[in-house]
């Protein structure tokens, strides 16, 4: 994806790190959160149980991202992702976006994978996010 599509910490990840989203990053990030669990109370007076769903909360959710990193050689490419890794580093929470939607997802880091593909100046990775509060998004 060209630049203009993700961002992160209002930066365009793409003008920024040579960073781009795959298609199926997108659909991670749209994907509905799950509930929490209702309350629910079973009695052995009565026949089933007894749900409380008057009030549903989001659960916290994880998300991975997969990602792709353009540079114009190795050296390029060394240097703009060690900017991206002090970029994660920061102690405030993530904040994504796409040009798709207008949603800012607020996400902490957990981690990286190994790269599956290395080349001179390509990577493609996958990120690890969680977003604490899904319906907290701005």
């Amino acid at each position: 994806m060209p630049k203009g599509v993700l961002y992160i910490n209002g930066q365009d990840a793409f003008t920024t790190w040579g960073i781009s989203l795959e298609q199926t990053g997108i659909t991670a990030l749209i994907a509905p959160p799950p509930m929490k669990s209702v309350v629910e109370s079973k009695s052995r007076l009565e026949h089933g149980k007894r749900v409380v769903n008057k009030q549903p909360r989001y659960e916290a959710r994880d998300i991975t991202l997969p990602l792709h990193l353009v540079a114009k050689d190795t050296s390029d490419f060394m240097t703009k992702f060690s900017s991206f890794c002090q970029e994660l580093k920061k102690p405030d929470l993530l904040k994504i976006s796409t040009s798709y939607s207008g949603d800012v997802y607020k996400c902490i880091y957990l981690s990286c994978t190994q790269f599956g593909e290395f080349l001179k100046g390509y990577g493609s990775f996958s990120l690890k996010l969680n977003e604490p509060n899904p319906d907290d998004r701005t």
